[in-house]
C-alpha cells in the first residue's frame, strides 16, 4: 500500500512538473516571405523558396523533431470555386516548447518571395496550468525576391528572465531596407534616396577603415535626415517624404548598428586596458 501511494505521488508530481514548463511556440509571416527556423542546437525547419519553380512551395527542411511548418488561411474559408487572396494566407511554424530543455536562441531567417511589406509575428503561449513565460511580439519588415533578413529570439521559460526578439541588422540589410523603402514608395524622391545611399556609402567606408567615430557620425546624419523629412512630409505635399513605416524600419537599423559600434568600441577599450596592465 505504501509503495502504491509513493508511486501515485511521484506520478502526480511528474505531471505537475510537466505542465509547469511546457507551452507552444508559434511564428508566422505573410506570404511575401518564407522562413526557416533554427533551434538552439542548430536544427532547422521551414522552407527555402530560392531556386525552385514555385517559391510558394520551397525546399522543405524538417530537422526539428515535432515542429510543423505550413501554409494556412487566416480568413473565412473560400468556396470550392474561389481561391483565397494573399491577404488571407500566411506561413506558420508550430512547436511545443519545454523549458529549460528548449531555452536558448532561435534564429528566424525570412527569405523574400516578392517585393513587399510583411509582418513577422512570434508568440509563446504556456499550456493551461503551466508557469512557462508568455511572450508576444511582432516586427514589420520589407523584402524583395531572395533577400534574407535574420531575427533572433532569445527565450527562457523562467518567469522574469528577459526574452528578446530582435532583427539582426547589417550594412547589407540596412541598404536593402533603404532600397525597398524607395521601391515601395515608403520613401519619396529619387534624389533623396541617392542622398541617403551616399551616407550609407560613407558609413561603410569608415567601417572598412575601422573608423568607429566617423561611422557613428554618418549613422547620426542618416537618422537626422529621415526624421527631418518625416516631420516635413506631414506638413506638406513635397515629393520628398518618409512614411511612418519607413521611419520605424530604418530607425531600428540605425540604432542597432550604433549599439554594435558602441559595444565594439567599449570592448576595444577594455582590451587596451588589459594589454597595458600586462605590460
Amino acid at each position: 500500500m505504501r509503495v502504491l501511494i509513493c508511486f501515485i505521488l511521484s506520478v502526480t508530481c511528474a505531471s505537475r512538473l510537466f505542465l509547469q514548463d511546457t507551452g507552444f511556440l508559434h511564428i508566422s509571416t505573410g506570404v511575401q516571405v518564407q522562413f526557416i527556423v533554427t533551434d538552439p542546437v542548430g536544427r532547422r525547419t521551414g522552407e527555402d523558396p530560392r531556386g525552385v519553380p514555385n517559391p510558394m512551395q520551397g525546399k522543405a527542411l524538417k530537422e526539428i523533431p515535432g515542429a510543423q511548418y505550413s501554409l494556412s488561411s487566416v480568413g473565412d474559408s473560400p468556396s470550392a470555386d474561389q481561391k483565397p487572396s494573399p491577404e488571407d494566407l500566411q506561413f506558420e511554424f508550430e512547436y511545443r516548447l519545454r523549458s529549460p530543455d528548449d531555452d536558448g536562441i532561435y534564429t528566424v531567417e525570412t527569405i523574400g518571395i516578392t517585393l513587399g511589406s510583411y509582418t513577422l509575428f512570434v508568440d509563446v503561449s504556456p499550456r493551461r496550468g503551466s508557469t512557462l513565460q508568455r511572450f508576444r511580439k511582432e516586427f514589420k519588415g520589407i523584402t524583395d525576391m531572395n533577400q534574407v533578413t535574420k531575427y533572433h529570439l532569445t527565450y527562457s521559460g523562467i518567469p522574469g528572465v528577459p526574452v528578446v526578439l530582435q532583427k539582426i541588422s547589417t550594412a547589407n540589410t540596412f541598404r536593402q531596407d533603404l532600397d525597398n523603402s524607395y521601391k515601395l514608395k515608403l520613401l519619396g524622391d529619387k534624389g533623396f534616396h541617392k542622398e541617403l545611399s551616399n551616407i550609407l556609402d560613407n558609413y561603410e567606408k569608415h567601417l572598412s577603415k575601422k573608423d568607429t567615430s566617423n561611422a557613428v557620425k554618418e549613422l547620426v546624419k542618416f537618422q537626422d535626415r529621415i526624421t527631418e523629412e518625416y516631420k516635413e512630409g506631414t506638413k506638406s505635399r513635397d515629393k520628398r517624404f518618409v512614411t511612418a513605416d519607413a521611419l520605424q524600419i530604418l530607425s531600428y537599423d540605425v540604432k542597432y548598428l550604433m549599439d554594435q559600434l558602441h559595444d565594439k568600441s567599449k570592448h576595444d577599450r577594455d582590451d587596451d586596458k588589459d594589454k597595458k596592465r600586462k605590460k
